[in-house]
């Protein structure tokens, strides 16, 4: 693989902070209510690698909840009408922050379609800068350890609570990939964690949150490095630092946010100063193909029951009504309303299954970047290490907005992001059948063998 030992990479970012307030996404108390101030802004990160051969491959992070699969359609159909890279060839993810504006997918009713226009033209400069600024250099993987994160998957009394558990199933591992010039100066800096955000006290400001955080701490550490987070299969684990003694979670401050990610940065210093880093031969193939999960459907009175259960009167359906901070019960009840009123006018169009969006990236025949959309659990990940054994992988999440997306375990042990009230947040037909765990891995196995084929 000597052929292959270099790569050339592009790397760069945008603001994508809206102009004006808009609604906020990510908590249901806070349905149809404007952030009312910026703590720090978000952005969008474009990452581009390409090979020897001139296979190019762009990974782009979101400082966003997540979107619908059309903003990734826009932008793959971007890169391949202006620079000729085939739509397969570009993966989106979101770092999963509660504390960003409406956008499509997750919410229906208050995205705007002036903030969509607004996301695209910084998503698409971005992906212009960064192919703009193409280095050549080495690749390098390496990965860090700690105590940042926890489960929030406890069982009591027989019922999945979600708690702290320290003893929980979680990736601790920080992974790594490094992009040096050829002078050796670190010029990006890839992060993966799997690590679930919605941490904040204050709930109605806009904030990047720990993801965010860490970029920045990174590229004023180093400069000259753009430093792009990942979120990984984190739906079941959140920061620790926000795990109480009486085996609650709390919010937490941006102190404390910064706390924990100071520890981070610590460690990835190390790593980076002193530490062992595998050098990666470049090799790339890419593909992006969905997966069909079956539901277990429920019946419409399901939903009709649950529609009566959040109304104030029997005869109320959900009104586009502007929240306010203040009114937590009122936009609580509208964010259901809304979800209801959904499911009960589509109830008989609504599909039988949930569609997945999952993407592999080649680095090279051993090293794989798996990727999957929605919200999926740390079980999946550790399950899809060893059925590829032979392969070293890394697992990014959060590629589009559909749904918590559990593996057989968490099926079996139930608890929020299994079934309960997230099947009617992503206004599901009902929750996701046992059987996914081979569904997962039949859609990986195929996917690395039609890279093999090209």
């Amino acid at each position: 693989m000597s052929k292959y030992d270099s790569v050339y990479f592009g790397a760069a970012k945008d603001i994508i902070t809206p102009p004006k307030k808009l609604p906020l996404i990510g908590f249901a108390h806070l349905f149809g209510t404007d952030f009312t101030d910026v703590h720090d802004d978000l952005y969008v990160k474009s990452l581009i690698l390409r090979d020897v051969d001139g296979e190019t491959v762009v990974l782009m992070s979101f400082d966003l909840l997540f979107h619908d699969d059309s903003l990734a359609d826009e932008l793959r159909k971007y890169v391949s009408e202006k620079y000729g890279i085939p739509p397969e060839n570009l993966h989106v993810t979101y770092t999963h922050t509660h504390f960003a504006p409406a956008v499509k997918g997750y919410e229906l009713d208050w995205y705007t379609n002036e903030y969509e226009a607004f996301l695209y033209e910084r998503s698409t400069a971005c992906i212009d800068r960064a192919l703009m600024c193409m280095k050549k250099g080495t690749l390098e993987y390496s990965s860090v350890t700690g105590e940042w994160n926890i489960s929030r998957r406890l069982l009591v009394d027989g019922e999945m609570m979600f708690r702290p558990n320290i003893d929980g199933e979680c990736d601790k591992s920080i992974y790594l990939l490094k992009l040096a010039d050829e002078s050796g100066k670190m010029r990006a800096l890839a992060l993966n964690f799997a690590c679930h955000p919605s941490n904040l006290s204050a709930q109605s400001v806009i904030s990047s949150e720990y993801p965010g955080r860490l970029c920045q701490l990174i590229e004023s550490e180093f400069y000259g490095t753009t430093a792009i987070f990942f979120q990984g299969f984190g739906s079941d684990a959140k920061l620790k630092i926000g795990a109480s003694s009486s085996r609650r979670f709390r919010v937490v401050s941006y102190d404390d946010c910064n706390e924990a990610v100071i520890g981070m940065v610590q460690k990835i210093k190390a790593q980076l100063m002193r530490g062992e880093w595998q050098k990666l031969p470049v090799k790339l193939g890419s593909d992006v193909f969905s997966l069909s999960l079956p539901l277990e459907i429920y019946p419409k009175e399901h939903y009709e029951e649950f529609k009566r259960a959040h109304e104030e009167k029997t005869d109320e359906g959900f009104a586009l009504v502007k929240g306010t901070p203040e009114d937590i019960e009122g936009n609580v009840r509208r964010f259901y309303l809304s979800r209801a009123d959904f499911l009960l006018d589509n109830y008989e169009v609504i599909p039988d299954e949930l569609m997945l969006s999952c993407g592999v990236i080649r680095i090279n025949p051993d090293f794989y970047i798996f990727s999957m959309g929605g919200e999926p659990g740390c079980n999946i990940a550790s399950n899809l290490r060893k059925a590829f054994s032979e392969k070293q992988i890394i697992c990014f999440g959060y590629n589009n907005a559909v749904a918590y997306i559990p593996s057989d375990k968490m099926i079996s042990e139930g608890g929020y992001e299994a079934a309960g009230a997230s099947v009617e947040e992503y206004r599901l037909k009902g929750c996701i059948k046992s059987g996914v765990d081979k569904i997962y891995e039949k859609g990986y196995y195929d996917a690395m063998k039609r890279i093999e084929k090209r």
